[in-house]
Order: C-alpha cells, then sequence, then structure tokens
C-alpha cells in the first residue's frame, strides 16, 4: 500500500477501497516494485483505475502524457487503447531509457512516441490535437502545461491530471519550506483548473487528488 494513504480519507476507509482493486499483472507489479525501490514517482494503482474508466468512456486516438517517468501510465494507457497513439515527455534519459524498455515488454512500443527534454521545451514544439492529456510533472509547472495544450485539444478531449491535493498540503500548507513552492503552485492551479470557461472541470479525491475537465 502506498505511502500516506490516509492523507486524505481516513485509514479505514482507504485500505477498504485499495482491497477493492484488480490485481496489477505481473509487468505493472514489477513496474510498482522498481518504482518503490528506487524512488520513482509514479501513478497510485487507484489512480491508474480511474484512468481507465475515463479512458473506456472517451476512446481517444491521440494522447500525450507530461511526466513519463518509468512508463507506468503509459503502459496502463496503452493497453487500455490499443488504437491510441501516445506521445510521452520525460527530462532524464536514463528514466525514459527504462520506461522504453518496459513498454516494449508491455508490446506497445510502436504506438509510442517517447521525447525527452524539458516539458514545456518539448511542448513547444509538438503538434496535437490531442483527445486525452494526462498531467504529472513538475509541479510549478501546471499551469504552463496547460496553457500550453489547451488550444492543442480537440473539442471533447479530457484533461487527466495527478496529485492535485499533494498529499494535503494544498488545503492545510506546505510540510517544509522545500515544498512550499509546489504547493503554492498547485493551490493556485487548481482554482484556474476547476473555473477555465474552456473546460467542465472537478477535483476528486482519488490516490492523491485528481483532476479531471472535459474541453468544451
Amino acid at each position: 500500500m502506498k505511502a500516506g494513504v490516509d492523507a486524505i480519507l481516513r485509514r479505514a476507509q482507504a485500505e477498504y477501497l485499495d482491497s477493492l482493486l484488480p490485481e496489477s499483472d505481473a509487468l505493472l507489479a514489477l513496474m510498482e516494485r522498481v518504482a518503490a525501490d528506487d524512488g520513482h514517482p509514479i501513478a497510485d494503482r487507484e489512480v491508474a483505475q480511474l484512468m481507465r474508466v475515463v479512458l473506456a468512456t472517451s476512446a481517444p486516438k491521440r494522447i500525450l502524457e507530461i511526466g513519463t517517468n518509468i512508463g507506468y501510465s503509459v503502459v496502463v494507457m496503452g493497453r487500455a487503447c490499443p488504437d491510441a497513439r501516445i506521445e510521452t515527455i520525460e527530462i532524464d534519459g536514463a528514466t525514459l531509457r527504462s520506461a522504453e524498455e518496459f513498454a516494449r515488454q508491455a508490446g506497445i512500443a510502436d504506438r509510442v512516441t517517447f521525447h525527452h527534454g524539458a516539458a514545456l521545451e518539448v511542448l513547444s514544439r509538438i503538434d496535437g490535437p490531442w483527445d486525452f492529456v494526462f498531467i504529472d510533472c513538475v509541479k510549478t509547472e501546471y499551469s504552463g502545461y496547460l496553457d500550453a495544450v489547451s488550444d492543442r485539444l480537440a473539442p471533447g478531449a479530457v484533461v487527466f491530471v495527478d496529485n492535485l491535493l499533494w498529499g494535503g498540503q494544498v488545503a492545510e500548507g506546505a510540510k517544509s519550506d522545500d515544498q512550499r513552492a509546489s504547493t503554492d503552485a498547485l493551490r493556485a492551479f487548481n482554482q484556474r483548473f476547476v473555473s477555465d470557461p474552456n473546460f467542465v472541470a472537478t477535483i476528486v479525491a482519488v490516490g492523491d487528488g485528481v483532476g479531471i475537465a472535459v474541453k468544451r
């Protein structure tokens, strides 16, 4: 079970909901162990399951992920959308190579374009439109990511954003000085996200807080 499981929900509720999640298959379980052992932040299992539900309802053909890490969400999305093309962005070369290998093992590598570089710089040189965008990268840049993709989304496109409650810090305040910039940026992003006239949006207490928006 992930660290801080009771940061949002009371522990008994969180443990009960966690018990209802489908078991990870061998590859995803391996990726979860690698992430835990090496300190790679990946989407929680409940976030991955919510993502599968949203993908099933929206059936996107072009997906953009901002923040690849070891490729856990790439595998989830690639399997959930067998007809979709995925573009994903990661700044660390070694981490990106791990993601490429996991995508190969998942049998989806031929449908994934891996971009190496800082997300805002890469976003300035790639083209949409996209039907689904997953944001899980540098927290202080979330508003910049939304600005960068907003005009390149197809009507009805979904924006799916992780870590919007930031371990409870967005509501309760930063726990340390090194968390303050991310906490303040996420608090400002959340207000913008739910009130942006270009989207209908909400934030739900799943995992570390997930934002879901649909382009008007």
